[in-house]
């Protein structure tokens, strides 16, 4: 079991009491995510992980974020996986889809993971994730800053009804920290459920619902989205390589 499941329930509780307690503004925004995530085995120990997102409002229509997310991940065996990681992030601001004249907040984030996959039988598995996130915003001179860290704890269910479906349910918890942090220690919740349909071999189609609860700066400001992604899954396997004859 990881560290921060001993200390999970005592997080959760505090969250749930602060926000109960706080005088909440929440602004409601659906959106729709579309998204390709490419996976690249290079051997038994080593797989490149790459993610491309485009999210967007939905009424009226603009985009809201573009990410593109690459991992270098090692299989430690025994379930446990870790991970370097690189993202580059574009919001457009302001968070307001009905005005159209916006500009977009870049960011740079390298970040590091530890993974562990516990399949509980044939076709149920558990899987939990911790991230941590180092956050560089673009200044008005083009350069870089560091702003904060980001902790991020996962855990996600999976089924698989067949070789051609499944299912999945997650909730992950978003922590910032860091001294230019004030009131949202607490920056985000995202419980999500879906599926995927897999016609073709290393192809699969994710369909997911995803509730984004995030607090902003301001303390006492929310957004309460409710997400539709659309998903492209594609394992690329490398073909092995012949000798080379002498």
């Amino acid at each position: 079991m990881l560290p921060i499941m001993k200390h999970l329930p005592i997080i959760l509780l505090c969250l749930i009491s602060f926000l109960s307690s706080a005088q909440k503004q929440i602004t409601s925004q659906p959106q729709i995510w579309f998204k390709y995530y490419l996976k690249i085995p290079i051997n038994p120990q080593w797989q490149i992980r790459q993610e491309i997102d485009d999210r967007n409002f939905i009424n009226p229509a603009r985009q809201s974020q573009f990410l593109e997310r690459t991992h270098l991940q090692r299989n430690l065996g025994k379930g446990w996986i870790t991970s370097l990681g690189f993202t580059y992030s574009e919001v457009a601001t302001p968070a307001d889809p009905n005005i159209k004249s916006y500009s977009n907040i870049r960011e740079l984030r390298p970040s590091l993971e530890i993974g562990h996959l516990n399949k509980l039988n044939e076709k149920w598995n558990l899987h939990q994730r911790v991230w941590n996130e180092f956050r560089f915003f673009q200044q008005n001179d083009k350069s870089y800053l560091y702003s904060n860290m980001r902790l991020r704890y996962k855990i996600e269910t999976h089924f698989k009804l067949s070789s051609l479906l499944s299912f999945f349910a997650f909730e992950e918890l978003h922590i910032n920290l860091g001294k230019n942090i004030v009131f949202n220690t607490f920056d985000q919740n995202r419980f999500g459920i879906g599926c995927e349909i897999s016609p073709i071999k290393n192809i699969g189609f994710e369909f997911t619902y995803i509730n984004w609860f995030q607090q902003r700066s301001s303390g006492n400001e929310y957004f309460n989205r409710n997400i539709f992604r659309l998903a492209l899954n594609h394992t690329l396997m490398l073909r092995k390589r012949k000798p080379v004859e002498n």
